[in-house]
């Protein structure tokens, strides 16, 4: 190896002796591990469960709301007449919509009357 490299290792060696003696050795124990995950677990539940709860109260409260406009759009006009009738009838109507005589002013009203009127 050249000097640079061993320089280097030293400063390593060095470096992870300092940290060895900053930090706590581990108690060894028959529940060391369990304890770690459930430490690991609780901090990895932490924010995702906050979220998923966040996210469910926000996908009930948009069922409420769209459920409170449908009621509120329906409950504002009633239905038309022209929903309940026959397409017939709603074509007769219109037909005799159309076919109502119009008056201009000094022009007799050419319209037969009801009695001459075909029957349809």
């Amino acid at each position: 190896m050249s000097g640079g490299n061993q320089n280097l290792e030293r400063e390593l060696d060095r470096l992870l002796a300092a940290y060895r003696d900053a930090c706590e050795a581990p108690e060894p124990s028959a529940d060391f591990m369990p304890t770690l995950w459930a430490r690991i677990e609780a901090a990895e539940q932490g924010w995702s469960e906050r979220l998923w709860k966040w996210a469910n109260g926000l996908a009930a409260a948009a069922a409420v709301a769209s459920v409170l406009l449908v009621a509120l759009q329906m409950a504002a006009r009633p239905a038309p007449d022209y929903y309940s009738s026959t397409y017939v009838e709603s074509l007769l109507a219109q037909t005799d919509a159309e076919l109502a005589p119009v008056e201009l002013a000094g022009v007799p009203s050419m319209d037969p009357g009801p009695a001459e009127r075909p029957e349809r």
